[in-house]
């Protein structure tokens, strides 16, 4: 990875709408000689964040449709300090798309958004290491935010909560903090926009039988979450399947009756099981959080 990281005194334009929040608890180990988080952690906490952003998207990032991504350069504006314990909440965004680049943009604040931290932007590159050169971007992957395949959420201003799911300590709790949640609710809500287009092509009763599954899945998941009995998260997270099984199948369908072209919703059906197998395990192993 070639980067080169740059300070900056100029406040930094942060975009006006997010994609993703994540929070991470500051432990002992990222402050510098004692006293408060350093430099180089920022960077790690940043590259926590972008992992768990493109994992929100569905993606790996040595594999998004085939290539990977490589940091061009940074440049970081700080603004506050992270201490022991502090509970950083990071906000990604991502703009200005180019032919081979886009910048992903990070801040970083804490006690609910009432603090400012810090301010990164990142332009990043695709890299087919094969060729071992820097190449377009994959269009599949721009397309989906040209679409607005993934929701954009309004940039608060410092101080002010955005959203019921975040608590008194800047942490999203409930059901909200699931990544395949997230990835059920962008699939519901882009699917109900898709059944708007279908119009005309496709059967009424069967568009509406869509929506009406789609509509189960993220409820299901939600049910997983709400419920501190094993039995019942388990039970819920099958019956998750069931109805993403059920939706696969009218997918299929409509694609079988020749009017529309369902197969990127079928792939994005494919991440979320695997996200779908990945909590049950969770679940199965007693590993998943507790109910904030």
């Amino acid at each position: 990875m070639n980067s080169k990281v740059q300070t900056s005194q100029v406040e930094a334009e942060f975009p006006s709408e997010y994609y993703f929040s994540t929070e991470i608890p500051i432990r002992k180990i990222d402050l510098s000689l004692d006293i408060h988080v350093s430099f180089a952690s920022v960077l790690d906490l940043v590259m926590e964040a972008h992992l768990q952003f493109f994992q929100y998207l569905g993606y790996s990032v040595t594999d998004i449709h085939g290539n990977s991504i490589i940091f061009a350069n940074a440049s970081i504006q700080y603004q506050g300090e992270l201490l022991y314990k502090d509970k950083v909440i990071i906000d990604v965004s991502l703009d200005n798309f180019g032919e081979k680049s886009f910048d992903l943009y990070f801040r970083l604040s804490k006690r609910n958004r009432a603090e400012k931290i810090s301010v990164v932007k990142i332009r990043v590159l695709f890299f087919d290491y094969k060729l071992r050169k820097v190449v377009p971007v994959p269009s599949e992957f721009k397309k989906k935010f040209d679409t607005g395949k993934y929701i954009k959420m309004q940039s608060p201003e410092i101080g002010k909560e955005i959203s019921s799911a975040v608590g008194p300590d800047g942490f999203v709790f409930g059901f909200r903090k699931l990544e395949v949640w997230n990835l059920a609710h962008v699939f519901l809500l882009h699917l109900y926009e898709l059944c708007e287009t279908w119009k005309g092509k496709v059967e009424p009763s069967l568009l509406e039988h869509i929506r009406s599954i789609s509509s189960l899945l993220p409820v299901r998941i939600a049910g997983a979450w709400g419920t501190r009995i094993r039995a019942e998260k388990v039970k819920n997270i099958l019956r998750a399947k069931v109805h993403l099984e059920e939706l696969r199948y009218l997918l299929i369908l409509v694609a079988d009756l020749g009017k529309v072209d369902p197969s990127q919703e079928l792939e994005d059906l494919q991440t979320i099981n695997s996200h779908l197998k990945k909590y049950l395990n969770k679940v199965r192993t007693g590993e998943t959080r507790k109910i904030r």
